[in-house]
């Protein structure tokens, strides 16, 4: 996987903000709530970027097959 690197730094980000959103939650913030919210959103959808941009494996084409 090319992008392997860049999507574990992403997951970590994620983590790091659900981190976050927890701390804020407890602290009765919503507008930080909502922050963290979509800063998750936004490292999701580039990880199904970096996903999207690899080479399909010729298992993945037909995993009936498996």
């Amino acid at each position: 996987m090319k992008n392997r690197d860049a999507v574990t730094r992403k997951l970590e980000g994620i983590e790091s903000n659900l981190n976050k959103l927890n701390f804020t939650l407890n602290q009765g913030d919503r507008e930080a709530c909502y922050e963290n919210i979509e800063a998750i959103r936004e490292q999701v959808s580039q990880i199904k970027l970096y996903i999207e941009t690899e080479p399909i494996a010729g298992g993945e084409l037909n995993p009936n097959l498996r």
